[in-house]
């Protein structure tokens, strides 16, 4: 037990919060993204400056060939040095204006230009006579050199790392003649000094982003988790008091937390409204069992005492516990229908019922049941249309409303039903000429247990419960009930209901409709 207490304190303390979690993801995620650029952007700089380096030795040493082209005999050491010293060629691209020009230059460009030398870019050249002895190389260096048949360019090892090395040989335009050889190399010291920085500075700027996107992340976090801290502080207002009306306030966002906010409120809510009703339920029974259980009880009690020895008495006692037995019965009947018509919405939400269908045969068994009374039906549908609401419920309430118009007339014993199209609406209307209620009443008859006389609604049965029974069940389809009436002249109760979206209204009906506006 004690291992099992301390594993379990050991798995809390390890727990790290979500919010730390999506922190380092979202950090994570971001350094990543920034890595992936900078390294392909990184690359794909390194190809660009290769490149352009690679074509600045190509036309140097195209450049440099040319300029020892001019001669007619083959190189030797005094050519070269005159070459170099009393012309002062310009070779480098970058620096030279007249690469592809075979004539000398001026004594003011030679002034202004400067031999080549390792200082231009990181580039020497180094002359070979036709037999491959070194000539002249304008740094030193230990690069060994292969005589070639043509212009070639070449990866080395450099004092910087890479280098590229380029060898061509010399022809001499006078006569068309091989008069030696030259290399120029490229150390790609700006190249490396320039990758370098960048480098730096991409690992640099990396550390920054990644501090930058945790910061950010954790912003991130604590606004997308708010929702979710709220939800966690509702559950526990709650949990503390069930009967809490806390809820998370969503905000007008319209993201997934929002639509999860607003699904955990509407299921507090109806579980709110379930513990509602069934403290409502239990008050409910215990208030009307009440009476009866006391009846019975004091019957029993005066049997017990001397009531059993008396016939009369005893016939008394047991036809009143029968009777409050049986009000009992169907008052537990009542609150059960009453309990089941509170989830219509959870189990019949489907349901579709032939209205015109339902109101005749309930007609019919009406004028069955109650034949010294007049049932007169009023059919305006032509034909059949479609109701979202279960059958035996729709069945339900028209023989709750019936039973009420025949229990409450007078002498007129006349009711009259009605049934028509409004719209994407069924309306039924049930008529009766006896009694009437004050508006007051018209009011309060849908409250559970609320009878407008309570002498004489007792007298004639019934525990208060069928308009409320109806009511909680057209509503339950999304409907409306109510009751129009006026003392000692009736009363008109009315039910819209939601035509079903499967089964729409023929052109004949609507036309009628159309016409009857």
């Amino acid at each position: 037990m004690k291992s099992n207490s301390a594993e379990k304190g050991r798995n809390q303390k390890q727990r790290i919060s979500l919010r730390w979690k999506w922190t380092t993801g979202a950090a994570i995620a971001i350094f990543l993204t920034y890595t992936i650029f900078s390294t392909v952007l990184y690359v794909t700089f390194q190809q660009i400056m290769l490149g352009s380096e690679e074509d600045a030795l190509k036309t140097t040493v195209q450049n440099v060939a040319n300029r020892f082209g001019q001669q007619y005999f083959p190189l030797n050491e005094e050519s070269v040095a005159d070459t170099l010293e009393l012309r002062r060629l310009q070779l480098l691209p970058s620096l030279s204006g007249q690469d592809n020009d075979h004539t000398q230059t001026s004594e003011d460009d030679a002034e202004s230009t400067t031999p080549l030398g390792i200082d231009h870019g990181g580039m020497f050249i180094r002359v070979f006579n036709l037999e491959g002895e070194l000539l002249y190389e304008s740094a030193e260096s230990d690069i060994v050199f292969e005589p070639v048949d043509e212009l070639r360019i070449e990866t080395i090892k450099g004092p910087n790392g890479e280098a590229y090395s380029a060898r061509t040989p010399v022809y001499s335009y006078l006569n068309n003649e091989q008069i030696g050889y030259v290399q120029v190399v490229n150390t790609l010291a700006s190249y490396h000094q320039l990758s370098n920085s960048v480098l730096v500075a991409i690992l640099v700027t990396g550390i920054i982003a990644l501090l930058f996107s945790a910061i950010i992340g954790y912003f991130i976090a604590l606004k997308f988790l708010q929702p979710i801290r709220r939800m966690t502080s509702a559950m526990k207002s709650i949990e503390k008091d069930p009967d809490s009306l806390e809820r998370i306030d969503s905000g007008e966002g319209r993201d997934e937390l929002t639509d999860l906010a607003n699904a955990y409120n509407k299921m507090l809510d109806r579980m709110q409204r379930n513990i509602d009703h069934q403290k409502q339920f239990v008050e409910d029974v215990s208030h009307e069992l009440r009476t009866p259980v006391a009846v019975v009880e004091g019957h029993l009690k005066l049997l017990n005492r001397w009531g059993k020895d008396d016939p009369t008495v005893l016939e008394e006692s047991l036809d009143a516990s029968l009777q409050e037995i049986g009000r009992m019965k169907s008052l537990v009947q009542e609150m059960l229908d009453l309990s089941r018509a509170e989830q219509v919405e959870i189990h019949y939400k489907n349901e579709q019922t032939p209205v015109r269908q339902i109101v005749n045969a309930t007609y019919n068994n009406i004028q069955l049941v109650h034949p010294d009374f007049v049932f007169i039906l009023d059919d305006d549908l032509r034909k059949e249309v479609y109701a979202n609401i279960y059958r035996n419920h729709l069945e339900q309430i028209l023989i709750i409303l019936l039973d009420n118009a025949v229990k409450y007339s007078n002498e007129r014993k006349e009711v009259h039903i009605s049934v028509s199209l409004d719209g994407k609406f069924i309306q039924i209307a049930i008529q009766d000429y006896g009694e009437g209620m004050t508006e007051e009443d018209t009011e309060k008859i849908f409250n559970r247990f609320y009878r407008i006389d309570k002498a004489r609604s007792r007298y004639k049965g019934g525990n208060g419960l069928g308009l409320s029974i109806a009511k909680q069940l057209i509503e339950g389809y999304k409907g409306k009930i109510w009751a129009e009436s006026v003392v000692d002249h009736g009363s008109i109760f009315r039910i819209v209901l939601p035509i079903s979206s499967l089964e729409e209204p023929d052109d004949y009906t609507q036309k009628e409709l159309q016409d009857g506006e």
